[in-house]
Parts: structure tokens; C-alpha cells; sequence
């Protein structure tokens, strides 16, 4: 998201291609904006990480569109 907002390159950023830069664009453009999500609200984690069954059972109904 950092680098998003405030493209600097170092060292450490060198490795970065052209998909990255393909968003800067956008963003800059206005077409998209940079929203930062916290770790309880990252849906993929259900996908990706053992979850308690109450975080499974939230990123399940965020990601399905199901009623509370």
C-alpha cells in the first residue's frame, strides 16, 4: 500500500514489475484508491490459514453474501 501512495524505489523495491506499476497508474488516476484492511476483515485468510471456527465461520459469510 506504501509503495502505492508514495512510489520511492530503493534496493529493496527494485524487484517490483510492471504489474505493480500497471496499479500505480490506475491509482494515480484516480481509477482506484488504496483502502487498508485490517488482519480480522482478510477474507483470504480463510482460504490460506487455520482459523478459529468463528473467524471461519465470518470470512464464510462475508465471502458468500449470506445473512448474519
Amino acid at each position: 500500500m506504501a509503495l502505492v501512495q508514495n512510489p520511492l524505489s530503493s534496493g529493496r523495491t527494485k524487484h517490483i514489475d510492471v504489474r505493480f506499476h500497471f496499479i500505480r497508474g490506475l491509482f494515480r488516476s484516480g481509477e482506484i484508491s488504496v483502502k487498508f484492511v485490517p488482519t480480522t476483515e482478510q477474507h483470504a485468510d480463510l482460504l490460506t490459514k487455520a482459523l478459529s471456527r468463528a473467524s471461519r465461520q465470518y470470512h464464510r459469510r462475508k465471502l458468500m453474501n449470506l445473512p448474519k
